[in-house]
């Protein structure tokens, strides 16, 4: 992993990224119990991807030029499936904006926040983030009043209103 995070940051300091942040499965890992998760999923942020059909295109061509071969939906850098995944609405772009530094394997890196990640699960509401976001709530490393204001800001109060409910009987 280690290897993975310094290509990744090499992505930031060659400009093909502008910033990152880890997120999904591997990102849970910093904050609770893990669960069954085979890749490394990235939010990141690409110059001038508006302005292209192919906004991935930079990421694609450096892997290409450095012999990292795609594989479904990831690219294998350093034996890691790594998934880049554009900041896709506002929820997921604020939490990008307010990611965390943290060091990973003696290597710098971005990871989201827990609070931006359960609203993230919420909203994305796939069964995995629904488990994901119940270890959350039981282990209780997160800012009870960071996520109600998450929630209120991106209009998931009620879905989650209707998660705790399934969740509670």
């Amino acid at each position: 992993m280690k290897k993975t995070l310094k290509k990744i940051n090499d992505l930031v300091k060659q400009g093909i990224i502008t910033n990152y942040a880890i997120a999904g499965g591997m990102a849970q890992f910093y904050y609770i119990e893990p669960s069954v998760t085979y890749d490394l999923d990235l939010i990141v942020q690409v110059p001038g991807e508006e302005n292209t059909l192919n906004p991935l295109a930079k990421i694609y061509d450096w892997a290409a030029q450095n012999g990292y071969q795609p594989e479904s939906e990831h690219i294998i850098i350093e034996g890691i499936p790594v998934q880049f995944l554009l900041a896709y609405n506002d929820l997921v772009k604020e939490a990008l904006e307010n990611s965390n530094k943290v060091s990973l394997y003696e290597e710098a890196a971005y990871i989201l926040g827990p609070e931006y990640l359960m609203a993230i699960m919420l909203q994305t509401g796939r069964l995995s983030d629904k488990e994901r976001l119940s270890k959350f709530l039981i282990e209780d490393v997160y800012d009870k009043n960071k996520f109600f204001t998450i929630l209120e800001r991106f209009n998931l109060l009620e879905v989650f209103k209707k998660f705790s409910g399934e969740n509670n009987g």
